[in-house]
């Protein structure tokens, strides 16, 4: 991959500055552009959350994966197994190696390291 390639992210974060959201609980994505030379942020998102009280809400997660859809990877704080399979199906990379670490520097890490 070049180092000149941007890519387009999600962050489910609550103050732009953490990975620090679960996906079944973020109501909104920050979004980023990210290559070998840095992080920018683009947009928020707003969307209302999956998480129904120890359920997930179908309809909701596929409302999600529509407006994530321009995104190569969503990274959040947890995801669970049936949503990290949607997202995957909808080629959309879960990340959640970077629990509560600051965004930017999560990004570039996560940037650096891919094949």
């Amino acid at each position: 991959m070049s180092e000149t390639e941007k890519l387009r992210v999600a962050v489910a974060t609550k103050d732009k500055i953490q990975i620090n959201q679960h996906f079944g609980h973020a109501d909104e994505f920050a979004i980023y552009w990210v290559d070998g030379a840095g992080v920018a942020f683009d947009e928020t998102r707003q969307l209302e959350h999956y998480c129904q009280g120890g359920y997930g809400d179908e309809d909701r997660r596929e409302i999600i994966l529509r407006a994530l859809a321009d995104c190569a990877a969503l990274f959040v704080a947890r995801v669970g197994d049936g949503p990290r399979e949607k997202l995957v199906a909808a080629g959309i990379e879960p990340v959640d190696e970077y629990p509560y670490g600051a965004i930017e520097t999560s990004l570039l890490d996560w940037y650096r390291q891919r094949p």
